[in-house]
């Protein structure tokens, strides 16, 4: 039998100043992945807490007592010589001023900043869902008169990426649409259509189960999202290089009374280790950010808790 490639666990921290700057630590040059910028952790010992495993790292590395922690993502990835599982955690609390206790640079970037920085590929997808919001809005199929004003609302009240579902052949709303997401500072995901997408200056694309099921290799976006209710449909996605994946139903619908629900218990086992950014949908309200994340989820999606 061929030997078991080993796995690593490791819990990393996502830690922001008062100025919303993330705290990173460059790789020593000799280690592996050297050179490279990351989230601060490291190992966890054999039956150790991740909390408590972070909280270690945290004070080892940087001086930094850390007493509030939220999970992020788990992200699997695999190298060449072996298997890591990152466990992700925000840090909600802290005390100390960082500093590389082992000579490492340390530093605080913002979001944009970040996208210029070299990480190990294991970190690559948390780079990314940085820039994503908790909550994500699908918009209805159908709009009322003050339809614009909802969108507004939605988007201060913290939706900054927002689904355009439903207006691929309302033109004009569409164009209005895009250009409120974009006054707003909200992500803007157009349906299954590159071109259209490209024409309205949307800033991605979101695709059906069945569309992403017929795509040979991602399409040129800045942000692909893809619709998934299975294990087989997440594949799809992996070998799409989704950056989002909205999975669902998590809990029962009124819109698809029909749909079995996936539960939070199938739901985690589905999302947790994937390689993007994997929205909760069916049936979620603000009041389940929390329970999503606990469960493999950067956040929700939905249509009436927003809309």
């Amino acid at each position: 039998m061929p030997e078991l490639m080993p796995r690593l666990d490791v819990v990393a921290a996502i830690i922001r100043d008062a100025q919303g700057r993330v705290l990173l630590a460059q790789r020593p040059a000799h280690k592996h992945q050297g050179g490279r910028w990351e989230f601060p952790g490291g190992k966890v010992e054999a039956g150790e807490a991740l909390d408590h495993a972070l909280a270690r790292e945290l004070d080892e590395e940087l001086g930094l007592t850390a007493t509030d922690f939220q999970p992020f993502m788990t992200v699997d990835h695999r190298y060449p010589e072996l298997q890591v599982r990152l466990h992700f955690r925000e840090v909600k609390k802290f005390q100390g001023l960082a500093h590389g206790r082992e000579g490492q640079p340390v530093n605080w970037f913002t979001v944009e900043q970040m996208r210029a920085l070299e990480f190990p590929a294991a970190n690559r997808p948390v780079v990314k869902a940085l820039q994503l919001s908790d909550t994500l809005l699908v918009m209805p199929d159908s709009l009322l008169p003050d339809w614009s004003a909802q969108l507004h609302s939605a988007i201060d009240g913290g939706c900054r990426v927002i689904y355009l579902r439903g207006l691929e052949q309302r033109t004009e709303q569409l164009q209005q649409a895009v250009n409120i997401c974009r006054q707003r500072g909200a992500l803007s995901l157009v349906r299954n259509d590159v071109a259209m997408m490209q024409r309205y200056a949307a800033d991605g694309l979101h695709l059906s189960a069945a569309a992403a099921g017929q795509m040979a290799q991602r399409p040129q976006v800045a942000w692909l999202s893809v619709a998934c209710h299975s294990a087989e449909e997440l594949q799809v996605a992996q070998r799409l290089e989704a950056d989002l994946v909205l999975l669902s139903p998590v809990l029962a619908t009124a819109s698809h009374p029909e749909v079995a629900p996936l539960g939070w218990s199938r739901f985690a086992g589905l999302a947790t280790g994937q390689p993007f950014a994997v929205y909760a949908l069916g049936g979620m309200t603000p009041a389940d950010v929390t329970s999503a994340r606990h469960h493999g989820a950067r956040g929700i999606a939905a249509i009436r808790a927003f809309f």
